[in-house]
């Protein structure tokens, strides 16, 4: 604790670190829902204590922490969205690399990650084709960044993000002012300073910028450039919510149609047309320009061929390269979800399946509202002559628990390692046979009785080479007489030896073999 007098000094990066992970309590449209008022210490008390159950939270206050954010910032790295049966896998993987480490972990992956998905840490999300997903939670992102960049400190004051702010500031500035005379003053100001640059350089007295200065602002550059890709979460989670909110205002509308469920019978995509979706759908379309592609990949490549890149880490060489395309990607994965809520949408109320919700709704409702008056005339414990049959947890005597010993997990005999025996190829052709139908077999004995006759029906075939495989052999049979032979309208029967030694016979088309292919005598 400080002295009285001192000042106390915090990282600006930490602060706002901390904001994000406060979470963002906004409504559906991006709007912060009604609260009461609190002021002073109060009310930065309460909004921390809500804070305090966001899913960012959780994962900080954690006991394994360090696994999670290794494995999250890990398996996250390159894709931001990725299937469920991957990342179990890929999650299992990593325990057992963590508990070679000496991390304790005794839990499967299976457990881990729905735990996860149960804290709001994960999302859990069903896909068109039927493949459940799972990605980070907007605020669980926020935490992994934030554990990731206490170990990396970056210095807050820069010129170049001043002279950045400046840029922003006055650009800002200039085009949203309705007044033609200050803007075009603003115009010929800028057109006086590009036009001195030119005569500067055409003169040759420039100076490029120093090798400190540009390596200051590549690093800005490259910050600014890193916290792009993990603010799509948040734009598929303002999307979520703005889906979750609109189908509330479906069911929770008086009346048969409200204003959201006209739009959607007039054939207007409500999410598409919604702050949230026109921002994004001009990001998306920026993001396609052929134009600024081209731009970008030439001023990627210029700044690389620079002197002051060469101490440029290669990760951070292979980002820029790769920094579009990951856009591109992460666009095109929240355009997919955006899309698919459209379509769900309109599902919901053009199969009238919100009527459902909404009486279901109203039933939910009455009973509150009738639950409410009965608390007006009797006693929360007052017996009512009614039972209901509740789900109850065993309890036991904590004397009765057994601590968790790590070492139980670890292997206590000896590893008996077993000599390699010989490869044999008779016992794997075997081995085969009993589970795949033989058709060289077939194809050979088909070709050798055709070198004797010109012509044999599949019967005959059998009847000379008996059904090696039982059953097995017989379908073989008839698959190969449906591709090569003729079939007649006569039938005749197949005869086999059941595994019990028994005679089991069928009536089948009569298949005539005339000729086969050439490299079936030599299979």
């Amino acid at each position: 604790m400080a002295a009285r007098g001192e000042t106390v000094g915090v990282n600006p990066r930490t602060l706002r670190a901390a904001a994000d992970l406060a979470g963002d309590f906004t409504g559906a449209h991006g709007v912060r829902p009604y609260t009461a008022p609190m002021a002073g210490r109060t009310g930065s008390a309460v909004t921390a204590q809500r804070a305090s159950q966001s899913a960012g939270l959780k994962l900080l206050r954690a006991d394994l922490m360090p696994a999670m954010v290794a494995i999250f910032s890990g398996r996250f790295a390159d894709h931001r969205i990725l299937t469920y049966a991957e990342f179990v896998a890929g999650v299992a993987d990593d325990l057992d690399e963590l508990r070679d480490a000496g991390f304790a972990l005794p839990q499967t992956a299976q457990q881990y990650v729905a735990a996860w998905i149960r804290d709001g840490i994960l999302i859990r999300r069903p896909t068109e084709s039927r493949e459940e997903t799972v990605e980070l939670s907007r605020d669980a992102a926020d935490a992994v960044r934030f554990v990731t960049a206490v170990e990396q400190p970056q210095s807050a004051v820069t010129s170049s993000r001043l002279s950045n702010l400046a840029d922003l500031l006055s650009g800002l500035a200039r085009d949203s002012d309705p007044e033609p005379t200050s803007r075009l003053d603003s115009l010929r100001a800028e057109r006086d300073r590009l036009d001195a640059e030119i005569a500067r350089v055409e003169s040759g007295e420039f100076e490029p910028m120093s090798d400190i200065e540009a390596t200051e602002r590549l690093r800005e550059i490259l910050r600014l450039a890193g916290e792009v890709p993990g603010d799509f979460a948040k734009v598929a989670d303002d999307l979520d919510r703005l889906n979750q909110g609109l189908r509330e205002q479906i069911i929770t509308n008086d009346g048969s149609r409200g204003s959201v469920l006209a739009r959607v019978f007039a054939g207007v995509d409500v999410i598409e047309e919604s702050d949230a979706g026109r921002t994004f759908a001009a990001f998306h379309r920026l993001l396609l320009d052929p134009a600024l592609t081209d731009a970008f990949d030439e001023a990627v490549d210029a700044v690389l061929q620079r002197s002051f890149t060469q101490a440029l880490a290669g990760s951070d060489a292979a980002f820029l390269r790769q920094f579009l395309t990951t856009l591109q990607q992460e666009s095109a994965q929240v355009r997919q979800t955006l899309t698919s809520f459209s379509r769900s949408l309109r599902r919901f109320v053009e199969t009238q399946e919100y009527r459902e919700h909404k009486r279901l709704a109203d039933a939910l409702e009455r009973a509150e509202q009738a639950a409410y008056a009965a608390l007006q005339r009797l006693s929360p414990i007052k017996e009512v002559g009614r039972s209901l049959d509740l789900t109850s947890v065993p309890i036991s005597s904590i004397g009765a628990w057994a601590l968790h010993n790590p070492a139980d997990l670890r292997t206590q005999t000896e590893v008996v390692e077993h000599p390699t025996t010989p490869l044999d190829i008779e016992h794997l052709r075997a081995l085969v046979r009993l589970t795949e139908i033989d058709f060289p077999e077939l194809q050979r004995h088909i070709a050798a009785t055709l070198a004797d006759t010109p012509t044999a029906t599949a019967g005959e075939v059998l009847a000379r080479f008996p059904a090696t495989q039982g059953l097995a052999s017989i379908v073989g049979m008839l698959l190969l007489a449906t591709d090569h032979a003729i079939a007649t309208p006569e039938h005749e029967t197949w005869s086999w030896t059941s595994p019990s030694g028994r005679t089991k016979n069928v009536s089948a088309p009569r298949y005539v073999f005339s000729q086969v292919p050439q490299h079936w005598s030599e299979a």
